[in-house]
């Protein structure tokens, strides 16, 4: 054996890159039999899921109750945890003014109790 036969051929495969979310989506949907990211041997159409989304990673804490919480929003809607945190963002970010407000008031109230 040769040195040359050691080298990495790279060339021999070229694996594509996935973000964590379709990942474990994919696994899901593979379970049920249907595969999102890998298509089957019998589907002749290509699978066209090009998305580039630029995450950056966030660190906070949560409190056991929100862990909880949000473990059994995962479990019932199907959708990771992340993608999850990033819906209810959007949303809260894109809802009226007034509506934030009151809701950012409701919930400094219910933790001054």
């Amino acid at each position: 054996m040769s040195l040359a036969d050691l080298k990495r051929k790279a060339a021999a495969k070229k694996r594509k890159k996935i973000d964590i979310d379709d990942f474990i989506e994919d696994a899901a949907s593979y379970a049920k039999g249907k595969s999102i990211l890998v298509p089957s041997l019998d589907e002749n159409t290509p699978v066209d899921k090009k998305r580039q989304r630029n995450f950056k990673n966030a660190t906070f804490t949560l409190s056991p109750a929100h862990i909880d919480q949000l473990n059994d929003l995962a479990e019932h809607s199907g959708f990771a945890k992340s993608r999850i945190l990033r819906l209810l963002i959007e949303e809260l970010a894109n809802g009226e003014n007034n509506d934030l407000n009151q809701l950012l008031e409701t919930l400094e109230n219910k933790n001054k109790k």
